[in-house]
């Protein structure tokens, strides 16, 4: 049974940082951090962190400091409560202008791609369509949107603003929150409306079609949104959402109902559709 998730950038969401950190001395919770992961778990989510790691690409640390980074927040974490657990930490090392060769590339992890998210789902089947992004920055928002996540954006006004956060965005986020405690009230507020998040599972054709349904609402809630702000208008966002739609169509189309003739034709069209969504989501996006 496929069970929700809420996803955390981890700087400048979960703990204090700006830049690159690689000193395990030098984290330092968010105020609410705890108790926001806390919630979560008692709401029935799993708990995931996802982050770019461009730093270890960049030659500042390596990932030996990162893991070590990681494990000072879960100390620490745990410390101010024992119920703020995290199953998992997803992080992308790369950059296409990395100093050190070995993580020179364009990554499908690094965000706004949602690799990291997919990663996450896959190893610990996870239900997407009831899970939750929250981070600072635009391009959290993006990889969720891309992943059929929805999304908060949590903009701290006790935090100095990263690079990131100063980004355009090409996606607007579900709901926007000045803090991780409003944030977990949302997902609190919308838990209570589903129906049991926690024991929702629909395997095979029907599942499938309910993420179509869900990403064909997310499609008419942007159209409203940008509606409403017609200067944000993007063709480009309007063309990511159809041409996922028709990938996650033509997909189940060609798993469940065999093509006779060329059988793997109508997967291979719905590859190449993904990868147009995404591209026409992250282009010219860069950290």
């Amino acid at each position: 049974m496929k069970k929700p998730a809420i996803f955390f950038d981890r700087d400048n969401t979960l703990i204090a940082c700006d830049g690159y950190l690689g000193d395990p001395a030098a984290v330092r919770l968010i105020p609410g951090a705890a108790a926001a992961i806390a919630r979560a778990h008692d709401l029935g989510f799993a708990v995931i962190t996802f982050s770019n790691q461009s730093g270890v690409a960049r030659g500042l640390f390596d990932e030996t400091a990162l893991v070590a980074v990681n494990e000072k927040m879960a100390q620490l974490l745990l410390q101010e409560n024992r119920r703020a657990k995290i199953d998992r930490n997803e992080f992308c090392p790369f950059h296409p202008e990395a100093t050190i060769e070995k993580y020179r590339k364009d990554s499908d992890l690094r965000k706004p791609k949602p690799g990291m998210i997919l990663s996450a789902a896959a190893a610990l089947d996870l239900d997407l369509r009831v899970s939750w992004i929250v981070g600072d920055a635009p391009r959290d928002i993006e990889a969720g949107y891309a992943a059929g996540c929805r999304t908060i954006l949590v903009s701290n006004p006790a935090l100095s603003p990263s690079p990131a956060t100063l980004q355009p965005s090409s996606v607007d986020p579900d709901e926007t929150v000045s803090s991780l405690g409003e944030a977990i009230e949302v997902i609190a507020a919308t838990a209570d409306e589903d129906d049991e998040p926690a024991q929702i599972s629909n395997p095979g054709v029907e599942g499938e079609l309910a993420r179509i349904e869900h990403l064909l609402q997310r499609l008419l809630d942007q159209v409203r949104r940008q509606s409403e702000h017609p200067a944000d208008f993007s063709l480009g966002k309007m063309l990511a959402g159809v041409t996922q739609i028709l990938a996650i169509a033509l997909a189940v189309g060609s798993y469940f109902y065999k093509p006779v003739g060329e059988p793997l034709m109508p997967m291979l069209v719905a590859i190449f559709l993904q990868i147009l969504t995404i591209s026409l989501l992250v282009m010219g996006r860069e950290k």
